[in-house]
């Protein structure tokens, strides 16, 4: 295929771009699996759904290479064989699959409410054979630090990562994460939510002082007060940071002590 891909209009980025439940019912079924039209890049032992051309992800993935590999690699360094991860934010699932392929975590859990970024990600999982280690039950839902519905996506042209949930005009929900995953077990945590990081901290803070999981939180710079106070509230530090953009940057979050 040459060129971009021609993409719906923002008001057409709903279930009649990736109808999800009929996804999730027809892979229970055994049945066919219906995507809408992508792009393929294989390496490295895995194949790669894509269906933006521009996005900074995709890009860095047809070029044969996980994006923010820096990153991954110095994340690499802090997860213990076997880690149950939270990947929350998970976009076409260039991380999900890097920890899954090469930390060779047990379970990576996927969480990601744009059907735009849900299609590729979910076939991802299915044509690299990842389904028994990516758990791709808690799509469909963002979190937050509170239950709550009425969210819309809105759609960045360019960079698919930098679309927004914003509370009005959809019928998208966010969840506790605290409620949605009760006392389940994490050693890892990435969060990527364009804007929603702290909300997203505190709707897991009890899973944190349970499970003290390394964190990797990209944070807009205007929230670094709020992120510090959150760290100081549950003795985290920062270990090593990243620029991301003009306004943001990634931080590796550990436990004091």
């Amino acid at each position: 295929m040459d060129g971009p891909l021609t993409l719906p209009q923002p008001e057409t980025t709903g279930a009649d771009y990736f109808d999800l439940a009929a996804a999730q019912n027809a892979r229970a079924a055994g049945e066919v699996l219906h995507f809408p039209p992508f792009e393929l890049a294989h390496w490295g032992g895995l194949t790669f759904c894509l269906n933006y051309h521009n996005d900074p992800i995709q890009r860095a993935l047809r070029a044969g290479t996980f994006y923010e590999a820096d990153v991954l690699a110095e994340v690499l360094r802090h997860l213990p064989e076997g880690a149950h991860i939270l990947d929350v934010g998970a976009n076409i699932g260039n991380h999900a699959l890097f920890f899954a392929t090469r930390a060779k975590a047990a379970r990576v859990v996927v969480i990601e409410p744009n059907p735009l970024a849900m299609a590729p990600l979910f076939a991802n999982v299915i044509v690299n054979g990842l389904e028994e280690v990516i758990d791709l039950d808690y799509l469909g839902i963002g979190l937050s630090d509170e239950d709550a519905g009425g969210f819309a996506m809105h759609r960045h042209d360019r960079n698919l990562g930098a679309t927004k949930m914003r509370k009005g005009g959809g019928d998208l929900q966010v969840r506790r994460g605290d409620d949605l995953f009760g006392d389940q077990v994490f050693h890892f945590v990435k969060i990527d939510t364009e804007g929603m990081e702290i909300k997203v901290l505190s709707g897991i803070s009890e899973m944190v002082d349970r499970c003290q999981p390394t964190i990797l939180v990209e944070v807009f710079h205007g929230h670094i007060p709020a992120l510090m106070n959150w760290m100081d509230s549950h003795r985290y530090q920062p270990v090593a940071d990243w620029p991301v953009a003009t306004d943001t940057s990634n931080y590796l979050l550990q436990p004091l002590g």
